[in-house]
Formats: C-alpha cells, sequence, structure tokens
C-alpha cells in the first residue's frame, strides 16, 4: 500500500459492533409497506488510512541528538519520535493511556490528533490533543506518554501550546462539551512541580477558542478566535494587557499560530474569508514591526546571531532579517514531486542545527504527510524523503455515497483519502486523496466531492485513471463566507451544494453548478431567518428545496428552529420558507416521493410539508431528541431518500429506517448504524463504527 500502509494496530472492534448494533427492533405498526427480513453482510473495515501530523517539533535533546517529534492523527493518534539527522521512525507512542486513569477517555481510542507539540529545554515533550481535549507528556527517556487529563470537564480541544523555561506548560482550550452555549475558551498553564493546571480564565464571550500560546520573556501571549484577538499575560500574576492587532486586520481571523526567536514573535492570522498573513511583533516595544504576505506558519527555525530566521513562505523556504524585514527566497520547495504538488507547505518541525558529517549547519523541516526535508544553505540544495518506518493510522469515515459505476465511495475524516468498495467483487480500491470530503454524490457519470476547508468542489471521473488531475479542484466558496459542504445532491441540470458559514459568518449557502456550462451560483443570504447551516437539498420541477440546521450555528452558538424553503432554480427567488416543527432545531433530510409529496427528517421525528408553501401536513416522533444539549449536531448523521424500487423512503438517525410514506410509520427492522448510502436500490450501505455494512432491504 506504500504510503497508505496497514494501520499499526487492528481495530477489534468488529464481533462487538456486530453484537450490539445488528439487534433489530420489532416494528411499531402494520403498514402498506410490507415488513422484511433483510439480509446483510459486514464488509469490514473501511480502508481509510493516512498519515496526517497537524502537530510537530524538532530540538536537540539532552544527550546531544536531533529529535523530531510529530503527532499524527488517528484511531488512537500517535507520537512518533524520529532521528531528524537519518529521518527513520525510532518509536510510536500510542496518545492513550489503558485504563485510563483519568476516567472519561476509552482506553481503545485516546487522543484523535494533536495541534500542539512543544519540547522543552530538558527534553520534555507536550502534546496538546483533541477529540477528548487532554494534555499528554513524554519525559525524556520515559518508555511511554502520560495522560494529563483534560483542564476542564467542558475541554474538547487543546491547541498549540509552549514551555516556559521553568517547564510549565501553557495551552489554550475550545470548550466544546455540554450544553449550549459555548462558553469561551480558556488559557491554562500544567506545572511539573505541583502536577497541577492553573486555569487563567477566559478573555470574553466571543472568543470560543485561545488558539495558539507562546511563552516569551517571562510572559505568556495568548492568540484567540474567532474573532481576532491578541493578549499578553504574566504567569505569576494573571495580569492581562490587550495588544491591539495590526493595522488593517480583519475582525474574523484567528491568532492561529506563534513563535518567538531573537526578540520578536512571528504570527501567523488565518480563518476568516481573506487570505492568511504574517506579523512580527517586537517583544521590547509590543510594536507590530513587519507584514509578511505568504506566511505559512507552523514553526520557524532558530535565530542566528543576527536574528535571522528560516520559515516557509507560498510553500517555498525563505530567510527572514527581522532589522530591515528582508525576506529572500531560497528557491527550495522540496523534491520535484512536492513542487509540483505546492512545496513543502506549512513548516512542520523547523530547525537548524549543526550535523557533524557535513561540519556545518543545516535547515531541517518536514510536512503534515509526514515527509521530512533537509536544506543545506551553503550547497543551495536540499533533500526530501518520507520518514522510514512510519505507517498510517486509521481514518473515521467521513462520507459515503454511491457512485455512476456501481461502487460505493468513502472519504475519510481530517486527513482525508478515498477508497471505493465494488459490491459485484466485494472489493476495495484505496486511492490517495489528501482532503476531507463532507458530502459526495454521483451526477451524469460523475462523482463530486464537497470538500473542507474553504467549500470546495472536486470532480471525480470514473471512466478515466486517476490521477493529478482527475479528480480536478473546480472552485471554492472562501469569498462567500462558507467552509463545510455538509449536502452535494444532483439537482436536473446543477450539482447542488448546501454548506455552512465560516465560524465568522453567519449564514450557511446554496450554491448550483452546471457543469455543462462551468458556471456556478451562491445564495448565502434571506434563504431563512436566523444564523444557520443548510443541512439537506431536495430537486424538483426546477426548484430547490433546503433545509437548515439552527443549532450549534459556528459563529456565535445561537439556536434557531430548523426551516424549510422553495428556491427557484432559475432566477434565484425564494418561493417560501416556512418551520414546520418549531421546536426542532435542525432539518437533516428531504426527499420526494413517486406521488411529489414532500417529505423531511429533523433527527428523531419525520415529516410531510407541501411543496408549495411548506406548510406542515403531518408528522410522526420515532425518538425525542434533546436538541437543547446539542452543540455539534453534524446533518451526516440523517440520511433520507426515497426509492422507487419498493415505495419506501429510507433513513437514518442512529438507526436504519424503512418508512412507509403512506403512514409514516418506520416498518424497520433497527440496526444501529451511522450515516449511509440510501439511494434507490435494493442494496444500502451503512457505516457503523468503522465497518461498511450492506443490506439488502427487497
Amino acid at each position: 500500500m506504500g504510503r497508505r500502509m496497514r494501520s499499526w494496530r487492528k481495530l477489534l472492534i468488529i464481533g462487538v459492533a456486530l453484537a450490539a448494533g445488528l439487534s433489530a427492533t420489532a416494528a411499531v405498526a402494520p403498514a402498506a409497506i410490507t415488513p422484511t427480513t433483510p439480509q446483510w453482510w459486514n464488509r469490514g473495515t473501511i480502508p481509510l488510512y493516512s498519515t496526517t501530523a497537524a502537530g510537530g517539533e524538532t530540538a536537540r535533546m539532552p544527550d546531544g541528538t536531533v529529535r523530531t517529534y510529530l503527532a499524527f492523527s488517528g484511531k488512537p493518534a500517535y507520537l512518533a519520535e524520529i532521528d531528524t539527522l537519518t529521518k527513520k521512525v525510532l518509536r510510536m507512542l500510542p496518545l492513550y493511556v489503558p485504563g485510563p486513569p483519568s476516567g472519561e477517555v476509552p482506553a481503545d481510542i485516546g487522543a484523535q490528533g494533536a495541534w500542539g507539540v512543544s519540547i522543552d529545554k530538558r527534553g520534555t515533550v507536550y502534546v496538546s490533543t483533541y477529540g477528548y481535549g487532554h494534555v499528554y507528556r513524554l519525559p525524556w527517556k520515559a518508555n511511554a506518554v502520560e495522560d494529563l487529563g483534560r483542564p476542564s470537564p467542558r475541554t474538547s480541544f487543546t491547541w498549540e501550546g509552549d514551555a516556559d523555561e521553568r517547564g510549565v506548560f501553557y495551552f489554550g482550550t475550545t470548550e466544546g462539551f455540554g450544553a449550549a452555549p459555548l462558553p469561551p475558551g480558556k488559557l491554562f498553564g500544567w506545572d511539573p512541580t505541583t502536577r497541577q493546571y492553573r486555569d487563567y480564565g477566559d478573555f470574553g464571550a466571543k472568543f470560543l477558542y485561545v488558539r495558539s500560546v507562546e511563552a516569551a520573556g517571562g510572559k505568556i501571549y495568548a492568540g484567540l478566535g474567532q474573532t481576532t484577538g491578541f493578549w499578553q499575560v504574566d504567569p505569576r500574576t494573571g495580569k492581562r494587557v490587550e495588544i491591539q492587532p495590526p493595522p488593517g486586520m480583519p475582525t474574523d481571523k484567528y491568532t492561529y499560530q506563534m513563535e518567538d526567536e531573537g526578540g520578536y514573535l512571528y504570527i501567523l492570522f488565518a480563518g476568516g474569508t481573506t487570505e492568511q498573513v504574517g506579523w512580527v511583533l517586537d517583544l521590547k516595544t509590543l510594536q507590530w514591526k513587519w507584514r509578511i504576505p505568504g506566511y505559512m506558519g507552523q514553526t520557524i527555525t532558530q535565530a542566528d546571531d543576527e536574528g535571522r530566521v528560516y520559515f516557509n513562505v507560498n510553500s517555498e523556504l525563505h530567510l527572514f532579517d527581522p532589522r530591515d524585514g528582508t525576506l529572500t527566497p531560497t528557491g527550495f520547495k522540496g523534491g520535484p514531486e512536492q513542487a509540483d504538488k505546492g512545496g513543502v507547505g506549512a513548516g512542520k518541525a523547523l530547525a537548524r542545527l549543526t550535523d557533524k558529517r557535513v561540519g556545518h549547519e543545516l535547515i531541517y523541516g518536514s510536512t503534515g504527510g509526514g515527509d521530512m526535508w533537509t536544506y543545506d544553505p551553503a550547497t543551495k540544495q536540499g533533500t526530501f524523503a518520507y520518514a522510514d518506518g512510519l505507517v498510517g493510522t486509521p481514518t473515521a469515515p467521513r462520507s459515503l455515497a454511491k457512485g455512476p459505476d456501481g461502487r460505493v465511495y468513502g472519504g475519510g475524516y481530517f486527513q482525508g483519502g478515498l477508497v471505493a468498495y465494488d459490491p459485484k467483487t466485494t472489493k476495495w480500491t484505496e486511492y490517495i486523496f489528501k482532503h476531507q470530503i463532507e458530502g459526495m454524490s454521483q451526477h451524469n457519470g460523475k462523482m463530486y466531492f464537497g470538500v473542507y476547508p474553504n467549500a470546495q468542489l472536486w470532480e471525480y471521473d470514473p471512466a478515466q485513471p486517476f490521477g493529478d488531475a482527475n479528480p480536478k479542484k473546480l472552485f471554492e466558496l472562501k469569498d462567500e463566507g462558507q467552509e463545510r459542504p455538509w449536502t452535494v445532491v444532483s439537482a436536473g441540470p446543477y450539482v447542488a451544494i448546501g454548506t455552512s458559514p465560516k465560524n465568522t459568518q453567519d449564514n450557511g449557502a446554496v450554491t448550483l453548478y452546471d457543469p455543462a456550462t462551468g458556471q456556478r451560483r451562491t445564495w448565502n443570504s434571506g434563504l431563512v431567518e436566523g444564523a444557520n447551516q443548510i443541512s439537506a437539498l431536495t430537486y424538483k420541477d426546477g426548484v430547490i428545496y433546503g433545509g437548515s440546521l439552527g443549532c450549534c450555528n459556528p459563529s456565535d452558538n445561537s439556536k434557531h428552529p430548523g426551516q424549510v424553503f422553495a428556491l427557484d432554480a432559475t432566477s434565484g427567488q425564494v418561493l417560501w420558507r416556512s418551520t414546520p416543527l418549531p421546536e426542532e432545531q435542525g432539518v437533516s433530510g428531504l426527499t420526494f416521493d413517486g406521488q411529489g409529496r414532500l417529505f423531511g427528517l429533523t433527527y428523531g421525528t419525520v415529516f410531510e410539508i407541501s411543496p408549495t408553501n411548506g406548510a406542515l401536513i403531518r408528522s410522526v416522533q420515532q425518538f425525542a431528541y434533546n436538541w437543547a444539549t446539542v452543540t455539534g449536531f453534524q446533518p451526516r448523521a440523517g440520511n433520507m431518500a426515497y426509492d422507487p424500487g419498493d415505495g419506501a423512503i429510507y433513513a437514518t438517525n442512529g438507526r436504519t429506517r424503512r418508512i412507509d410514506p403512506d403512514t409514516l410509520v418506520d416498518v424497520g427492522p433497527n440496526y444501529v448504524t451511522g450515516f449511509a448510502d440510501v439511494s434507490p436500490g435494493p442494496n444500502k450501505f451503512y457505516v457503523q463504527s468503522g465497518l461498511l455494512l450492506e443490506v439488502k432491504w427487497y
């Protein structure tokens, strides 16, 4: 499999998942749709594997060796210790502790990934993770990581942090667990002497993220988001000094990443609807000194005697002199393959260190995909190589859809990945596609992938070889303020995309793309009332019908009822909008049956509304769903499609549903499941704990 090597630890869940998930419950009432006892097959673990590191750092360790530590995402994530000079993997340490002593993390899951890796002067490695929001610690020469636990009961993400001279590790959080509304992110410190967390508090309700933290000159610097913010904090007293953002900085940026070197703080401002940019702050005066367009973060090298540092700009290594702002390109973007694909990318684990083998200083770095590189300033040459011994981790499935070739396509979370299952041969095909697909659909013989971030649309032709130009990126909706393409559907002559907004925006959007002409149109306001995400789409006779998710709005976590609207696909006029079930905060599925009746699914309730004006005709609650406690509903949790083959509506909401459109009765059986492909045809495909289940209903 090359880089898509099999997981270094087997998933031992198949038997448990099937035993727990395939226990059917009886239908609640007789109905016109004939109940069946479907056949089902376990098609095994969906083979999504990848090597993606969000965080990493390189340092000379106490014994003089040079080590690179990269945190690779997966189930669980792991910390790779790599010999920087030889590029050989020395250890892969799972980021979980059996037990675990801190309680709430299942022993076989642990962290899902890590944005922050920091090495203190004693060689102790700190890893701030997401999934369960724990911090892990690897003391120099230790045999395993130590789980320091979650800093607060609501912490879901611990972000990029830094250790000071005393070895105290400072970091920020997102407080994503618990009932809405979400509280602001917090600043914490963990002291190895007291072995306790210190809570420095939050910075106000509009800052849900303490996204980056750096310790420099005896102070803590905290970078905030999703509204642009930046503070200096005294670690002893907790006293704060607000530092105003650079001149002209938009208010919708995250203070995303920070590195201090030579008396300066190098900061990446990212997010929002404009391009990311770097700024250099003079730590003596707290004045902004230089603006660096195209600065990519994540780390920079140590400064030389003149204060100069290396970092990446527009995927090329540059030398920067903070005395006069001179930025000198090196010409190094990696090998030919990396240069063709955009270069060395963001700077993971950059360092400048003397290599005794050549007798002078070299520049080291790595990419988010596990590629490591070395640049020699003396010869102006560089090398690029995949870390020897690195293995892929299982990637959680994120999207699923049947293709025009009859295969079932699946996309992976965060690290991305793409696989296709052929029901005729029961064989899997794995592709290298390092993008997170939120929604996908077939249309006129091709597959369309909705990719996060920036709400991108990609086109793939299964009839052509998979390669550099296939799939191809068609466009992105960053300028329209969009982020996640939750739903992608075939809509007459169009591909229709429903998106959620960026964290700094309020309104989701509907985009219609015409493959015949290459034209697209986007509507991101006036579709529904209140902040929203577009969570469901269907099409009939020139009209797009959409559903909104009113809970968990990314800009302010506000909550609104889920709504339905009708949009004229030619004029863009909103024909009507309605709130069929005011107590329900989301509409996760919409479909027409063979008689032209319009049906919807919130999560626990199925309903019928008038396609003429959106008026509620009837509804049936399958189970009560407490929207009040929900802070992160994902529209993929609900799937809905009418099947003319047997006249039933198929849906998922934690269980399989087979619904009679005449009565709205679910005739079952109900298997435990996640999201699914329920497109027409007797065989439906479901994701269950990383497995693919094939169920033949009729």
